[in-house]
């Protein structure tokens, strides 16, 4: 009986490029950076224009994708963003910009790990011999290493993040070396039991090695990497490409069998495995992007102008609207113990 299960999500070529290839091309994009520092504005750029703005709109694929999505979730669509756009300005008028990166540091990272921990749930559920719940062991290894690195973060004494006056609590060293041995101690349980499950024959090399890039990331991105924002974009890079596959192949397998409609652009229609057809399926998402970020930015000028109100701030306003927008709804959107998400993503 073999003691090992593969328990890829969808493949080994899917799962590869996923799980391997995305956590290289995000490190070794750190890596650059950190031998020729002029690089980090170049790789920003192209982060932000093919990567993280282009996953911001993905969501909306799936929250609005069918007329059935738009009915589920009018609230989330039609209501949410004017709440955030309020929330943003009052915080805004009362505290400033720095207050919004500040918050936007602190949830990204935590948005960030909720992904990751989301993404090993639905591993573990498509193992057929892992239990179907995470345990306290794996709750450290997905926890750990992340809140060691924004501890980390913290202990530096940064006071500007991505350009930006933010603020970040001071951590003495003894506590930041304490979360440190609590998190080296929690990957070694964690290795010891996956030892354990290897024993057991119910061992699956895609949660284990998806667990161990989680990990990897958020140790080089948090702790390893001396500077703030070459390390937060090599989390950003591994992140916004992982969700841009993740959305690709729920509608892949949610679409896939479906009677195919005749509007060209329909989900149903490109959401296949055809290679044309995933080059028309990225192309028209990153297309979506670029009318969208674009149409905004028409807007924070029309504002700026109207205002007096520095366009530099006005920027800050629009676009951390639209991402906390986005973390609120990501945190509901993809729960696994949704039952249709499940399906979608042909998990039990």
């Amino acid at each position: 009986m073999p003691r090992v299960e593969a328990g890829w999500i969808d493949g080994i070529k899917y799962d590869g490029i996923f799980i391997f290839g995305i956590a290289g091309i995000a490190i070794l994009s750190g890596l650059i950076i950190f031998l020729k520092p002029s690089m980090f504005l170049p790789v920003l750029v192209i982060d932000l224009l093919l990567l993280s703005y282009h996953h911001v709109i993905a969501t909306f694929t799936k929250l609005a994708g069918t007329a059935d999505d738009r009915k589920e979730n009018r609230f989330l669509i039609y209501l949410l963003p004017f709440i955030s756009l309020a929330t943003v300005i009052a915080l805004y008028g009362v505290f400033g910009v720095f207050i919004i990166a500040t918050i936007y540091f602190f949830w990204q990272w935590y948005h960030y790990i909720r992904q990751g921990y989301g993404i090993a749930v639905f591993y573990r559920r498509k193992s057929k011999k892992l239990p179907k719940k995470n345990t306290v062991i794996s709750q450290l290894a997905i926890w750990a290493i992340p809140i060691w690195g924004i501890l980390n973060r913290c202990g530096q004494g940064w006071e500007e993040f991505l350009f930006l006056p933010f603020y970040v609590p001071k951590v003495p060293e003894w506590l930041v070396t304490f979360a440190g041995f609590v998190a080296v101690g929690s990957v070694v349980l964690w290795v010891l039991n996956k030892c354990n499950e290897y024993r057991k024959n119910i061992l699956s090399l895609a949660q284990t090695s998806f667990v161990v890039s989680h990990m990897l990331i958020f140790y080089v991105g948090y702790v390893l990497i001396p500077d703030l924002n070459t390390g937060w974009l090599v989390v950003n890079i591994w992140h916004s490409a992982q969700y841009l596959m993740f959305v690709w192949l729920f509608h892949v397998n949610r679409h896939g069998k479906l009677e195919k409609t005749q509007n060209v652009l329909s989900m149903r229609t490109i959401a296949n495995r055809e290679p044309l057809k995933i080059l028309t399926y990225f192309c028209v998402t990153l297309a979506m992007t670029f009318v969208f970020f674009g149409g905004l930015n028409i807007g924070i000028e029309l504002v700026s102008s109207s205002t007096g109100i520095l366009l530099s701030n006005i920027v800050v306003i629009g676009y951390q609207t639209v991402n906390f927008h986005h973390f609120v709804v990501d945190s509901l959107i993809w729960k696994a113990r949704n039952k249709k998400n499940r399906k979608a993503m042909n998990i039990s």
